[in-house]
């Protein structure tokens, strides 16, 4: 029998958890992407690009601290279906210990990492920010728990304290003239927020007990080997780009890389969660029901790429007035850069989907292998690019993502849920003709109209475009979520 402690932190609650969820995920990564959106253009202002250069090499190695400090735990936690009072207490010491010692790394390597790059400043942010890392370790397993048991609306509050804060405190630091550390600074807050909520909202009076034994936790590392594999094949691949980029180019250069890069990647932050979050327990529970799980990943990824398509279409068609207007004219440079980029981000959105199809039949092998195999790929076409400057970079980027989605869908899709080719790309068709439409006459009125009108008439044509595209699919998927409860 589950004792009420157990029941408290697995048990979903009984009224249509997955529909709610949706609603109190989709409000939670709406308010955290929209602080995000607004932080971007704000500190723009106020720091430099090189500014934002140095912090994208600290949150590029951070990429891989994370990566260790979780060491996969957490999608077994969602996977594995029933799992003792015992095994996560273990698991929880287990998160807490690895991150202390990653934290202790990247404080020693920081010199190191420093000297690399030749920027001093390094070693100082890249110790702070590995703070963070600490302070996130000791509320993971609550909020994990939180996302496998539906309990959305908990984990929202979470999530929404968490930003806000960071939000205040990095454009506060900002104004105040702390320069690059306003960033680090609005990190921090956002974790320790985050930290105080999770144990305040999430944990339901559960303690861990003071128990470290890898008996109980080998199942968990086993499948967690390797996620550990996957997500460094798949960080390596994510965060090359910066990595070669911060050797290669001055920090200056690379801050116009990836400022754009990073508003491309927040901007899924409001679609992707959204659907993905809710998706992957959702596919979870009909992993043996092929019909079934293709329905639902085929939804997904018509939901996703009917919200994407016609944001990401505005911001190449509209690219200079967005950098004028909400960054200013110094990040001029970086217009060429968006409308590469926001092409490259609009394909990379559909992919999203599939990782939560892998890991809800538990194949967390199959991505291993397949981003193992991206390391032949991914890597070698960055730093052919990196040698043209950012434009190259970006360049690469979208030449990557473009021939590697056949093969996606041949090694990935195919075999877990049968959907066909055919199926994949014909979920795209309402996306690509409703952006290109509504958008195509927002241009057309633009030629009429003063430039600062132009992110007006592209908002107008993107969110008529997003109407028209998901509005069939909210009314299937929700009737197929109601079935799957």
């Amino acid at each position: 029998m589950q004792s009420p402690v157990r029941q408290s932190l697995s048990a979903p609650q009984p009224e249509t958890p997955k529909l709610a969820g949706i609603r109190w995920t989709g409000l939670s990564a709406m308010l955290c992407a929209c602080l995000s959106l607004v932080q971007i253009p704000i500190l723009a202002r106020l720091l430099s690009p090189s500014d934002f250069g140095l912090m994208a090499i600290v949150m590029s190695v951070m990429a891989f601290a994370q990566m260790f400090a979780d060491a996969g735990v957490s999608n077994a936690l969602i996977h594995k279906q029933n799992i003792s009072q015992q095994q996560l207490s273990s698991l929880y010491w287990l998160n807490v210990t690895s991150s202390t010692v990653l934290a202790l790394i990247l404080f020693a390597l920081g010199y190191g990492v420093a000297y690399y790059y030749r920027q001093p400043q390094l070693h100082l942010l890249l110790s702070m920010t590995a703070l963070s890392l600490l302070l996130s370790s000791f509320g993971l397993q609550l909020r994990v728990l939180a996302q496998k048991a539906l309990h959305f609306d908990r984990l929202a509050k979470v999530e929404m304290v968490g930003a806000t804060a960071g939000f205040l405190t990095a454009t506060t630091s900002a104004w105040l003239g702390c320069g690059v550390y306003s960033i680090v600074f609005g990190n921090l807050a956002s974790a320790t927020a985050i930290l105080a909520m999770s144990w305040t909202t999430l944990a339901n009076g559960w303690r861990p007990e003071l128990r470290l034994d890898w008996t109980e936790i080998r199942p968990f590392l086993k499948f967690g080997a390797y996620m550990v594999g996957n997500d460094l094949a798949n960080t390596i691949n994510g965060q090359i780009d910066v990595l070669l980029g911060g050797r290669i180019l001055s920090s200056t250069t690379l801050g116009l890389y990836n400022l754009p890069k990073s508003l491309a990647i927040r901007i899924q932050l409001l679609v992707n969660p959204i659907i993905t979050k809710v998706g992957f327990p959702v596919m979870a529970k009909v992993q043996h029901d092929p019909q079934q799980l293709r329905l639902i990943y085929l939804n997904t990824l018509n939901l996703t790429a009917s919200v994407n398509f016609p944001i990401y279409a505005a911001m190449a068609f509209f690219a200079e007035p967005i950098v004028v207007l909400v960054f200013g004219k110094q990040w001029l440079e970086a217009v060429p850069i968006m409308q590469i980029l926001a092409i490259w981000a609009a394909v990379r959105s559909t992919a999203n989907p599939i990782g939560s199809l892998l890991l809800a039949k538990g194949r967390a092998d199959l991505s291993f292998r397949w981003n193992i195999a991206l390391l032949g790929i991914v890597p070698p076409t960055i730093w052919i690019g990196s040698h043209f400057g950012a434009i190259g970079m970006a360049y690469a980027l979208l030449a990557s993502q473009l021939l590697l989605f056949v093969p996606g869908w041949y090694f990935l899709i195919r075999p877990m849920c049968g959907a066909t080719l055919r199926q994949t790309l014909t979920q795209f068709l309402r996306p690509s003709i409703a952006s290109l439409f509504f958008l195509g006459i927002a241009l057309i009125g633009s030629a009429y109209t003063n430039k600062a009108l132009h992110i007006l008439l592209a908002a107008a044509g993107s969110l008529a475009a997003l109407l028209m595209a998901t509005y069939p699919l909210w009314a299937s998927l929700g009737i197929r979520l109601r079935k799957s409860g």
